[in-house]
């Protein structure tokens, strides 16, 4: 096992990139497809008979779509969130890196 630490800080920022480009993207269709179930949702096409009653029951058994877009926008806010997490790790372990080498070049 290596004992050094290596972050090629070019392919740290186009994998960044990249990583705020996906979770943008995966956002827009998270808010685009919430928005879609919350209109479905308030049509009630399911009718206010006793067979709309049981499929409204089952429907929102445990939550139903509101828990899972609450649930689903948590995970959004995680993956965007952990992007800015790896952003200052690399920059803080780079930090770190050039620090220590100064410290040993001034030996």
């Amino acid at each position: 096992m290596s004992e050094h630490v290596d972050i090629h800080a070019p392919a740290a920022h186009r994998g960044l990139t990249q990583w705020d480009t996906a979770t943008r993207g995966l956002a827009a269709v998270w808010k685009d497809g919430t928005a879609r179930i919350k209109r479905l949702t308030e049509a009630a096409p399911w009718g206010g008979d006793s067979a709309g009653a049981a499929f409204l029951a089952a429907y929102q058994k445990d939550g139903g779509t509101e828990r899972m877009i609450t649930e689903g926008d948590k995970v959004i806010k995680g993956v965007d969130e952990l992007g800015g997490k790896v952003r200052l790790a690399v920059t803080r372990t780079r930090g770190t890196d050039a620090g220590q080498a100064r410290t040993i070049q001034s030996i």
